[in-house]
């Protein structure tokens, strides 16, 4: 999984959050989403299922991640809300999505590369390392350790809430841990978050060379859901 961007963009007084993240391999789809207020505004999917079947390749997939969210950025700041509206819906329609790609690779309304770059809304470096968002629910990795083939690890998540002062940590929420794999049988462990919402579970991920492999890590907490997914890299 490749590193997303956080980035608030303020257009005509109200200030947008513009989250854009690599969904993992095993749902390959580069997600942006629009938030005000901590309520979803509009949403942009791209699948990159050419880059599975073509051979993977980090880079490019950075690349087209930093790029769209680039244009969501931009798309905001010129103050393009009801186009990213309406581009949502699109890509929430029952004929959108993973069965018609045409339309869900379609760009987000029309923000030249050139645009993209003059705006003040460029993701820095600095950006890559957020680990909060607005969401409603959030988790993040703490100490994030390499995800390697045959190797064990401490696994670290912090679960927190929107909260009227910025974020607040989600307290026994269950955080449910899959490692799933096309060469090693999927495994499951189940924690509990603690008052500082950190729950900790420990992983020992089998040794392998070919496929794929990934960790989920799914959290629910009164009807909201979030999660992210991490990459294993093959046995050395």
């Amino acid at each position: 999984m490749i590193t997303g961007y956080n980035t608030d963009v303020e257009y005509d007084g109200v200030v947008y959050h513009v989250q854009t993240e690599d969904k993992g391999v095993q749902t390959p789809i580069i997600l942006s989403l629009v938030y005000v207020g901590g309520a979803i505004l509009a949403s942009k999917r791209a699948p990159y299922d050419d880059l599975i079947t073509s051979g993977f390749d980090k880079q490019i997939l950075a690349e087209r991640l930093q790029r769209q969210h680039k244009l969501i950025c931009a798309a905001v700041h010129a103050g393009r809300i009801e186009e990213l509206k309406r581009m949502g819906e699109r890509d929430a329609s029952p004929t959108a999505g993973r069965d018609a790609p045409k339309s869900a690779e379609e760009p987000t309304p029309p923000i030249t590369e050139a645009t993209a770059r003059s705006t003040d809304t460029e993701p820095s470096p600095a950006a890559e390392t957020i680990q909060y968002s607005d969401a409603p629910l959030d988790v993040r990795l703490i100490e994030e350790p390499e995800f390697r083939g045959g190797s064990s690890v401490v696994l670290k998540a912090l679960v927190t809430r929107a909260a009227v002062n910025g974020r607040a940590p989600a307290a026994n929420v269950k955080v449910v841990v899959k490692t799933l794999s096309t060469s090693f049988s999927p495994n499951k462990v189940e924690a509990f978050t603690d008052d500082a919402g950190l729950a900790t579970v420990s992983l020992t991920f089998p040794r392998f060379r070919g496929g794929r492999a990934t960790v989920l890590v799914q959290v629910e907490d009164n009807a909201l859901r979030a999660e992210l997914r991490r990459i294993i890299v093959p046995s050395g």
